[in-house]
């Protein structure tokens, strides 16, 4: 650390110094001298590194309440674990009984010797930063009551640690004798009003500091300044906040929102500052262009910079003359032309009266331009009128009719899944918003009641097509525009406990099932199941009937109606199987029996799909032409009459399971193989189903046969070209 106040003292000669004396640490010299302690450069001798020991005063010069103060702010830090946070090795007690805390040295100096008034992105990066530190403090009850740019130090990678936490407060631990009420503690130039009266502050304390900051390091100057405290105070309390450069107007709806005068109306906390910095940056890159992103990139190197510069000028020169030479004459004063007058307003030149900004900013709205293009839309001029006259009644009205108006756009961005365009619009408008004071107002209320419903819509329908991922960034996003109630928590817990479409999941039973989403394709089904990735194995089957001791059913042969195989069964179908190949030969009664087996072993609940389910999975097939690719079909190898596909998938009959391309959602063999049992049924006397519905296409299927096909089996039969898959609720 290197003290608050050094520049005043660190130079004074040591000799004049009672140096303290720190078991373990050597005493080199005195780095600063604050209002209650000193801070020293010492080396811990055991590591042989330089550190910064701050050691209170005498306790003889300190009451009891600094010396809590003290013990307080070594407390508060200690708590603290985050790299924007500057640590606290040890805490302990010098021979003469003083208390002392030991920090890292950080040799790069504070924040008050920078310069980032031509350096947006910098500020920008070094505000993310702060308010990630913050944010984290704040969320722990931490508030810190004095960030100024003396309290930023850079260590030696240039990264940015809030320090000096003496006065900060934690929730909890509140004690009078530590803040003493009545009694404002901090730095008077970035105190907040609420902190200037010493009343209860929170993390938007904060907030107005960081805005006062901001405003400091964008201009070089306070916004408020007085050498007399209670007029520092009362300006703070009651003076409009400043105004900015028209070059930095950019950045003024974001120091209104965090230097309002009551916490209420600033950013709800360090997350929403944070997310306020988007716009700006967008604005910052647009503005800067090529030349401007060099000149940041050298604004280290000035020898660069200057030959740099000479050369870009005759080169800007030369490039310029011809359109010099074939310049129009400029637009006449009294027309307007889209697309070009807004940019003069955004900057605020001064030369539009506020009638006739009103009266560009409702042209603006006319032709749809509420937010963009930059610097030519209706939300920058009313805002351009707010930096006139902050009470404008005409500006306030004027942005809350863009809010109203923005809504589609918002909303349409939802549905279209376009995160960056939505974050983007919405920021803006939420600064806007919080410039004009109208966030409790039925407009803003309107556009946040719309976005909600909106996303939760989006969120639900993407869920249910298993899209989980974008659903997911839906959900990010709300969050991130804080929409984080019952609604979202719930939609959040079916999301993450929702399967993946495309990922299988494995049952205790060993099977394999794939997620099928309520919606493929843009077809509805009204709900989400999950279907075993393939058809039931010869392999598998066996092991059931090794375990049951299930009896064989009699097998057809599907292509000879009339000829029964009385001696042909799931081992023996007629034809030669491996034991990934579908099992086939089984009935119907089969089939249910497999799934109630499977269920008692794995503690699921299985059953065959029905013919509305199977239908809906296949929906997942590829459309187009059948080919050898796509599923195990009649192919030029097929023995009997009938038409083939001309080629030769490689298997004249079943063939393993996944030989053929999936489906989208990883479901193998929907089209082709065999073809498979569900449990919708025809109807036979006494209400008994003595027909089943068998759907797909198999090996024996005519390559015109449709995939949709269904055929009424008796149930009692197996059948050589019928097999069967499960399905399950999730």
């Amino acid at each position: 650390m290197q003290g608050s106040d050094t520049s005043k003292i660190a130079n004074l000669p040591d000799r004049a110094v009672v140096l303290p004396v720190i078991p373990g640490y050597r005493i080199e010299r005195r780095l600063g001298l604050g209002g209650m302690a000193t801070v020293y450069l010492a080396v811990q001798e055991s590591l042989d590194r330089e550190v910064a020991i701050k050691v209170m005063r005498p306790s003889r010069q300190l009451d009891e309440k600094q010396s809590l103060r003290f013990e307080h702010e070594a407390r508060i830090i200690a708590k603290l674990q985050h790299p924007g946070i500057m640590v606290i090795h040890e805490v302990g007690r010098t021979q003469q009984g003083d208390l002392y805390y030991v920090m890292p040295y950080l040799a790069r100096g504070d924040l008050s010797v920078r310069d980032y008034r031509d350096d947006e992105p910098g500020l920008i990066a070094l505000l993310r930063a702060l308010l990630d530190a913050l944010d984290y403090a704040h969320a722990r009850g931490i508030v810190h009551r004095d960030v100024k740019p003396e309290n930023v130090l850079f260590d030696n990678a240039d990264r940015p640690q809030l320090a000096d936490f003496g006065i900060a407060l934690s929730r909890g631990e509140g004690n009078s004798r530590i803040t003493g009420d009545g009694m404002a503690i901090g730095s008077g130039a970035q105190m907040s009003p609420e902190q200037a009266r010493a009343d209860k502050v929170d993390g938007r304390s904060d907030l107005y500091s960081l805005g006062v900051l901001t405003y400091e390091l964008l201009t070089g100057e306070l916004p408020f300044n007085s050498a007399d405290s209670l007029s520092l105070a009362l300006m703070h309390a009651q003076d409009p906040v400043p105004r900015l450069p028209a070059e930095k107007a950019h950045w003024q709806g974001f120091i209104d929102c965090a230097m309002a005068k009551q916490p209420e109306q600033r950013f709800r906390n360090a997350q929403a500052m944070q997310r306020a910095l988007e716009p700006i940056r967008r604005h910052a890159r647009r503005s800067a262009g090529p030349f401007g992103r060099v000149r940041h990139a050298m604004s280290h190197r000035p020898a660069l910079l200057v030959a740099t510069g000479l050369l870009l000028a005759v080169s800007l020169v030369s490039l310029a003359l011809p359109y010099f030479r074939q310049a129009t004459p400029s637009t006449p004063a009294g027309s307007v032309a889209a697309g070009t007058e807004p940019g003069e307003a955004a900057a605020d030149d001064g030369q539009k009266s506020l009638a006739e900004l009103d009266a560009l900013a409702s042209q603006q709205m006319s032709i749809g331009a509420l937010l963009t293009p930059a610097g030519a839309n209706a939300a920058e001029t009313y805002l351009v009128m707010l930096r006139r006259d902050p009470q404008n009644q005409q500006a306030v009205a004027g942005i809350e009719s863009v809010v109203s108006a923005s809504i589609p756009s918002l909303t349409a961005a939802v549905d279209a899944d376009d995160h960056e365009q939505l974050r983007e619009r919405y920021l803006q408008i939420e600064l806007a918003a919080d410039s004009a004071r109208i966030r409790d107002r039925d407009a803003f209320t309107q556009l946040r009641g719309a976005l909600r419903a909106a996303l939760l819509a989006r969120v639900g329908s993407l869920a249910a097509s298993g899209q989980r991922e974008v659903a997911m960034r839906h959900m990010e996003l709300a969050g991130e525009l804080g929409f984080d109630d019952a609604g979202f928590a719930a939609l959040g817990e079916r999301l993450r406990n929702q399967p993946v479409v495309g990922q299988a999941l494995r049952d205790a039973g060993g099977e394999e099932f794939m997620f099928v989403p309520e919606r493929i394709n843009g077809a509805a089904f009204g709900k989400a199941f999950l279907m075993m990735r393939d058809e039931v194995s010869r392999s598998a089957y066996a092991e059931f009937v090794r375990s049951s001791g299930r009896e064989a059913s009699r097998c057809r042969n599907t292509l000879s109606p009339l000829r029964l195989f009385d001696r042909r069964d799931w081992k023996d179908p007629g034809f030669k199987q491996s034991g990934r190949d579908p099992v086939v030969c089984v009935s119907y009664a089969d089939a249910r029996a497999y799934a109630d087996w499977l269920g008692r072993r794995s503690g699921k609940s299985y059953r065959l799909p029905s013919k509305d389910e199977w239908l809906h999975a296949a929906r997942s097939l590829p459309g187009g032409a059948a080919t050898c690719a796509l599923g195990n079909i009649r192919d030029k190898r097929a023995d009997g009459p009938g038409t083939r596909l001309d080629c030769d998938d490689g298997y004249p009959r079943t063939a393993p399971s996944g030989a053929f391309t999936a489906s989208s959602i990883g479901i193998n063999d929907l089209r082709g193989n065999v073809a498979e049992w569900t449990s919708s049924c025809q109807a036979g006397g006494a209400g008994t189903c003595e027909r089943r519905a068998v759907l797909g296409t198999s090996w024996q299927d005519d390559p015109q046969v449709s995939q949709t096909t269904q055929r009424m089996h008796a149930a009692e039969r197996g059948y050589d070209d019928v097999g069967f898959r499960l399905v399950r609720d999730p």
